[in-house]
């Protein structure tokens, strides 16, 4: 009888070859895309930010319910963010701007100029999709450390990460690192405001501070900064992003703090994007030493204001700002686009977060040659400062969903 015989080396089986070849066999390189509508890398986080939610009494009581009630029914902001989710749904992380604290459920409230606005506007929050929120602006100490807890609670009783201002020195130290939900890597988010209207916290690091040059806390308030960028990265954070906040209003084009202070905040390398709000109006995008600095977005949601030479206040930008690499790899990552798109803060006469888009299917916000010279006239402050129109793009969402 004639013996089988493997063709396999001498103490060798073929099962053992089989297992050294499948050993040999490269794994597939996993690419998480995210919702964006192109990633050139294996990884990307789209992360979508706009400005202020500037709330004052005569916005909240276009939603009223009930206002004294206490189990949340009081008001349903829902209705005034509901615009917003399809841009938020092509994003992976959106993260919005509480300008001010909150009030207790069922009130007292209060407007203008120490705000306590209803606690309603955080479910709002959640219910549209936000994953995280940033509060370190110059109405953070309006309502002294009651105001900050309250906000800091309701925030992650809703599950939405948070930073800017703190209920205790250890969680002012600590960075926000924000996962990606579709897996593209992580996001750390530092903040900071240049004033506090004046007033004085119980400690400093009660707020996140950007004090402008020549004040003595500068540096340190640079340092600290750069100090939890480095932290989220240690912390795995692949890209960290930087919320400023400012204080002159109703500009078009960037005031001398920004500059210096974004500039500065760049030259540490320590940020991949810089961007910001606090002065209620559409501001210019610059690449600066290799970072991309949005100055103003504006308002995302705000009453209307007919004061002249304050209309600005009623139109915002929304931003999906897009970061490939590699997740896990220092150096592989950049920002490859940032798509924005202007807003107004009513549609055809209600109160509602309204992009004025030519492609938008709810159509019109204030009408049609309204909508158009706005449009036009946010289109000319965006690109003042030279922004690339080839990574600063016009965001047209009916496009990207053909």
């Amino acid at each position: 009888m004639r013996h089988q015989t493997s063709s396999a080396p001498a103490g060798k089986t073929a099962e053992t070859n089989v297992t050294m070849n499948k050993k040999n066999t490269p794994k597939p390189v996993v690419v998480h895309h995210g919702n964006s509508p192109d990633c050139p890398d294996d990884d990307c986080i789209a992360l979508f930010v706009n400005g202020d939610l500037l709330f004052h009494p005569h916005l909240w009581q276009h939603f009223q319910n009930n206002p004294n009630a206490t189990d949340g029914t009081a008001f349903n902001f829902d209705p005034l963010f509901e615009n917003m989710k399809p841009y938020i749904q092509a994003s992976d992380i959106a993260v919005c701007e509480f300008e001010t604290p909150i009030a207790q459920r069922g009130g007292p409230y209060a407007g203008y100029p120490v705000f306590n606005i209803p606690p309603e506007v955080v479910d709002a929050a959640q219910h549209v999709g936000y994953n995280a929120c940033t509060h370190g602006t110059n109405h953070s100490w309006d309502q002294g450390a009651a105001g900050i807890n309250r906000l800091w609670d309701e925030l992650d009783k809703a599950g939405i990460q948070q930073t800017g201002s703190y209920k205790t020195e250890a969680d002012s130290v600590k960075p926000l690192v924000i996962d990606s939900p579709t897996g593209g890597g992580k996001l750390g988010l530092v903040t900071g405001t240049v004033s506090l209207n004046g007033e004085v916290p119980d400690a400093d690091w009660r707020v996140d501070r950007l004090r402008e040059s020549g004040d003595p806390q500068h540096e340190a308030d640079i340092q600290k900064a750069v100090a939890k960028a480095k932290a989220a990265r240690k912390q795995g954070a692949d890209v960290v992003a930087m919320a400023i906040h400012s204080l002159q209003e109703y500009l078009t084009k960037a005031d001398s703090w920004q500059v210096s202070e974004a500039h500065e905040l760049a030259d540490t390398g320590a940020f991949d994007v810089i961007y910001g709000a606090g002065c209620h109006c559409a501001q210019p995008i610059e690449k600066y030493n290799n970072t991309w600095i949005i100055y103003g977005l504006g308002n995302a949601v705000t009453v209307t204001t007919t004061i002249p030479g304050h209309e600005v206040n009623n139109q915002g930008v929304s931003a999906r700002i897009q970061f490939a690499g590699k997740r896990g790899k220092p150096g592989s990552w950049r920002v490859n686009r940032i798509d924005w798109v202007p807003t107004a803060n009513e549609r055809q006469g209600e109160y509602r977060w309204c992009p004025i888009a030519s492609d938008h299917p709810n159509g019109v916000c204030w009408n049609p040659t309204t909508d158009a010279q706005q449009e036009q006239r946010i289109h000319d402050i965006i690109y003042s400062m030279g922004a690339d129109n080839n990574v600063v793009r016009e965001w047209r969402l009916t496009d990207e969903r053909k």
